[in-house]
């Protein structure tokens, strides 16, 4: 039944869903609204960086990300350079982690959002969130979005320190 729908079946399936929803809120430690449901990793990053910069547009339109991320993350900043944004990538330091004096140095009046992945995809490498979560919030305009698909279910990460966080619930069951 289609959970919009007010027939019966309609809203059981609600019901089923709203549950759901508690129940993954109450595992991740957030609120149920502040759960979107998506096709995947890919689509929620996509949702987040998008949303947020177009979004906020009028705060900004510089980004910071590294280059050790995923396709799905390089994919939608290209496209925003297309509209004028302006993206920097951090550097990364000999181990791979992100150069947080750099990052300090980068963030500006107008940047709007930083996405950094908190574990690479291919080659493991985890990026200090909390440290880069006390930088962020220091810029009160700015958004800490982490792509957390490979840390979320292997190991503890804590919501609080990021303000989007996306992940496929494929990679932990």
């Amino acid at each position: 039944g289609n959970p919009n729908s007010l027939h019966r079946l309609g809203t059981e399936a609600k019901d089923v869903i709203d549950s759901s929803t508690k129940q993954i809120a109450n595992i991740l430690h957030v609120k149920p609204s502040e759960i979107i449901y998506t096709s995947g990793a890919s689509e929620s990053n996509n949702t987040a960086i998008k949303g947020i910069a177009l979004k906020y547009a009028n705060r900004g339109k510089h980004i910071i990300s590294t280059e050790l991320e995923h396709s799905s993350i390089i994919g939608p900043l290209n496209y925003l350079m297309t509209l004028g944004y302006e993206i920097d990538f951090v550097k990364l330091k000999d181990n791979g982690e992100i150069d947080l004096d750099e990052l300090k140095k980068l963030i500006r009046d107008d940047t709007i959002l930083v996405s950094i992945s908190s574990v690479n995809s291919e080659i493991g490498i985890r990026q200090p969130i909390a440290k880069i979560s006390e930088i962020v919030k220091k810029h009160p305009k700015c958004f800490f979005h982490s792509d957390m698909t490979q840390s979320v279910g292997k190991e503890d990460i804590d919501l609080s320190l990021v303000d989007l966080a996306s992940f496929s619930a494929q990679k932990f069951y």
